[in-house]
């Protein structure tokens, strides 16, 4: 491959340059990157070769493992728990839901209430919201919530319920 390319020097003479390099450059390319592959077939087979037995120990293993978790799992124990667990989960719901039907009231009771600036309402409401808030929230939680709706809202979770909130985050609430 003799390709000439016009090059402009500094005294704008044109001058040319043999890209004979690059076949040589391309060959070597091409040549190291199969003696790559090689190896690294070589590599990976003598690793597959050469720990057989212990995959397949660590294969038993998983197996007996998985085996024993199930046995647990069907136990009286373990099934009243995870019983416990879904009633907890539905209280959970069902309280949040009571909480927030009730902040919306609240909320809506504020907003239409004569005598008040909108400054005093959004007051208000920013109480309650703050009050419901350490009602049912630990610190952490109501910072991640805090974080989570003044990114512009999303999908919140609480210690397993099903609360979900969409949209502009705070805005919704009222403030």
């Amino acid at each position: 491959m003799t390709e000439r390319l016009p090059q402009h020097s500094e005294s704008n003479n044109r001058q040319v340059i043999n890209m004979d390099f690059l076949d040589r450059e391309a060959n070597l390319y091409h040549s190291s990157k199969e003696v790559l592959k090689s190896h690294s077939d070589t590599i990976d087979k003598t690793i597959k070769d050469n720990t057989k037995t212990e995959v397949e120990a660590v294969q038993t293993a998983i197996k007996i493992l998985n085996e024993k978790v199930e046995k647990i799992m069907e136990t009286d124990f373990v099934k009243d728990k995870q019983k416990q667990i879904e009633s907890s989960q539905k209280q959970m719901s069902e309280s949040i839901k009571k909480a927030s039907d009730a902040f919306f009231k609240v909320k809506t009771y504020i907003l239409e209430k004569d005598g008040l600036t909108e400054d005093q309402k959004q007051q208000y409401i920013k109480k309650l919201y703050e009050k419901l808030m350490d009602k049912f929230m630990t610190k952490e939680e109501k910072m991640f919530f805090e974080k989570l709706i003044s990114g512009g809202g999303g999908l919140i979770v609480m210690n397993g319920g099903d609360i979900k909130m969409k949209g502009n985050g705070l805005k919704q609430l009222g403030f």
